[in-house]
């Protein structure tokens, strides 16, 4: 197996003059047309985000030891696939699908939860079918131009061309003179421009949601909201949409709840795409009310994680909707078990205790926040489910 790596892994982007980014080859800045002025690149960079310099300084602070670099790469010379895809996991709290476009080089996969492997030409047109018709922005594609590897984000496509955004501050790594495979993207605002044959000839693999690679699949992750509103959760709770409750903005619907009782105790909020169907749920429980292990508070919780996880997260969300309702009757072992272990559902349950500011868990397609927080001078605990 080959050792490809692939620079503008993770949320960095990297500055024209740093050697041994690539696993071989020139740098790419010195290889820019001599006649444009030496600091053309930097006066094109689009500008980053706060958000961008936060992730960059977190995964600069990653990649300090030795541990780190081998988990998730050298920012100063690119990741293989199995470091960028863990580094994608780790920043967005949930392990994409990998899409490998076959007969490239060979590389380790193993630690990869979802691999499959399309012809280049049949990957390019997938990418593409999702971006016009699934809204599939910001999709994470390496490129390999049979010397060195890439991290480019597709924004947009049609039936000849994509979008896409180059980490690299100057001109595209993707530009004729930039490339060992002869593609020419074309300068677009602050994006650039390629043709689909083009980036068939390059791309090695992309990174999809698995909502995305769900609905591409035929087999979709998210959930109708009219299928919940049936469902046991929304008729043992009555719960109702207030009247108020529904904003919409950009194709994305945010709907307040309310349960039967206790209705000052207990606040709920889904986020609804523009096909009505739910890609967060929030579960908002004031603290004063889950005092001395509330049976009410523990049947919501537990019943909330169990009714809206999806089918293939039923499996990983069962540890947790166990402990959830079997708290106040959990043996010795199993009690010191809860407090002290690091497993997922424990830190859940101690932060549904009080015990943990927050927690985390990865499910299958869906993300498990649990956190203790402030809202309007009173203290909440809220449960988050994200569906990627």
């Amino acid at each position: 197996m080959e050792e490809i790596l692939f620079s503008g892994a993770g949320p960095i982007q990297q500055l024209p003059g740093q050697r041994d980014l690539f696993q071989q080859g020139a740098d790419p800045a010195e290889s820019a047309d001599p006649s444009a002025p030496q600091d053309e690149a930097r006066a094109r960079a689009v500008p980053r985000s706060l958000g961008v310099e936060i992730l960059e300084a977190a995964f600069a602070q990653l990649s300090s030891t030795p541990e780190g670099r081998e988990l998730y790469g050298d920012p100063h010379r690119g990741a293989t696939l199995e470091q960028t895809w863990r580094t994608f996991g780790l920043f967005s709290g949930m392990h994409p699908v990998c899409l490998l476009a076959a007969g490239r080089p060979e590389v380790p996969t193993s630690v990869i939860d979802r691999v499959i492997a399309f012809p280049p030409t049949a990957l390019v047109d997938l990418l593409a079918r999702a971006l016009i018709t699934r809204d599939a922005k910001g999709t994470a594609v390496q490129v390999y131009d049979g010397r060195s590897g890439h991290c480019i984000n597709l924004e947009a496509a049609d039936d000849d061309s994509v979008l896409f955004h180059d980490p690299w501050p100057g001109r595209s790594l993707l530009c004729r003179e930039h490339n060992a495979a002869g593609v020419d993207a074309v300068e677009h605002g602050n994006g650039w421009i390629i043709s689909r044959a083009d980036l068939a000839k390059v791309v090695f693999s992309a990174f999809l949601w698995p909502s995305e690679w769900g609905d591409l699949s035929g087999e979709p992750t998210l959930v109708p909201y009219a299928d919940l509103r049936g469902g046991d959760f929304f008729d043992f709770f009555h719960v109702w949409e207030t009247a108020d409750g529904r904003t919409t903005e950009a194709d994305r619907t945010k709907v307040r709840l309310k349960t039967g009782g206790f209705q000052e105790h207990v606040d709920l909020t889904l986020d609804l795409d523009s096909r009505e169907r739910v890609t967060r749920a929030e579960l908002w429980l004031r603290r004063e009310w889950m005092a001395n292990l509330n049976p009410f508070a523990k049947d919501i919780a537990k019943s909330f994680v169990g009714g809206f996880v999806t089918q293939r997260g039923s499996e990983r969300a069962a540890p947790i909707v166990e402990l959830l309702w079997n708290l106040g009757r959990l043996d010795e072992t199993t009690a010191e078990h809860v407090l002290r272990d690091d497993a997922p559902e424990c830190a859940i349950v101690r932060a549904f205790l009080g015990l943990e500011e927050r927690a985390f868990a990865v499910l299958a397609t869906e993300t498990l926040n649990a956190e203790n927080t402030d809202r309007e001078g009173a203290a909440w605990f809220k449960l988050t489910l994200t569906f990627w």
